[in-house]
């Protein structure tokens, strides 16, 4: 198996679920890789403890909320406060 994961690699990790791959480091048995999850958490995995799987691209136009420009992921925009504390 290619242990060599590239930004914007989808994967899966049997504990925290599918993520997205938004930072690659080092080679060998110093890779390690920062993966955004559905929680919204990230989390800095060595590959070689990780446990890993690539997931297959899904056929069709990428999505636009998944990554923004330059690779990092899409953030939505603060929403404005109403008056009156509601």
């Amino acid at each position: 198996m290619n242990d060599q994961f590239e930004v914007g690699d989808w994967v899966r990790h049997p504990e925290f679920g599918d993520g997205l791959i938004l930072e690659s480091k080092g080679g060998g048995e110093s890779a390690s890789v920062l993966v955004s999850f559905p929680d919204n958490s990230r989390r800095r995995l060595m590959v070689k403890f990780a446990r890993l799987s690539r997931l297959e691209p899904q056929p069709g136009p990428p999505s636009r909320s998944k990554v923004a420009e330059g690779g990092k992921p899409a953030r939505a925009k603060p929403g404005r406060k109403r008056a009156g504390g509601k």
